[in-house]
């Protein structure tokens, strides 16, 4: 399973605490603010390739990620992010991590939720089928994730059945 991430959802936390997931960091693609034009290429394939091997993967949730996953992965994946209910606090929360750690990372991602959050949002729930929203600031990431491996709708429990039936 592959997971596209909002910054600050946990992807690091959760991916620290178990062997199970890996936090497929984008930022390793870049050298100081400049990234190659086709970056996301070999960062989705690594994606892939990782949650081939069993592991749920965190990916950033960058424009180029999200439509390289909908046109070429064949692995499961899902989108995660926080409500427009919460943005106030969201940003709060990024800029409390930002304080804590004073990375640049940390600072573009805090700048971003500032300029862009409900955009953001708005664009991933747009282009991604399958997006689960943190509803409030206290949340299980690993129990929303596995929400995202079961199926939810009649159509799929249906499809689900089909399929078993048919092996």
């Amino acid at each position: 399973m592959i997971v596209i991430g909002y910054q600050g959802i946990g992807k690091s936390t959760l991916s620290q605490r178990s062997f199970k997931y890996i936090d497929l960091e984008s930022s390793a693609l870049r050298k100081g603010d400049v990234r190659w034009h086709n970056w996301y290429e070999p960062y989705c394939m690594i994606a892939e390739w990782l949650s081939k091997q069993g592991y749920t993967v965190f990916v950033s949730s960058h424009k180029e990620v999200r439509d390289y996953l909908n046109e070429f992965c064949e692995e499961p994946f899902c989108a995660v992010v926080p409500s427009e209910a919460i943005k106030d606090e969201w940003i709060e929360r990024l800029r409390e991590r930002h304080k804590r750690l004073p990375t640049d990372k940390n600072y573009r991602a805090y700048m971003n939720a500032v300029d862009r959050f409900t955009e953001n949002v708005r664009e991933i729930k747009k282009d991604i089928a399958d997006v689960r929203e943190i509803d409030s600031m206290t949340y299980e990431l690993d129990k929303l994730i596995e929400k995202a491996d079961t199926p939810q709708t009649d159509a799929e429990i249906t499809e689900l059945a089909k399929e078993i039936v048919h092996k």
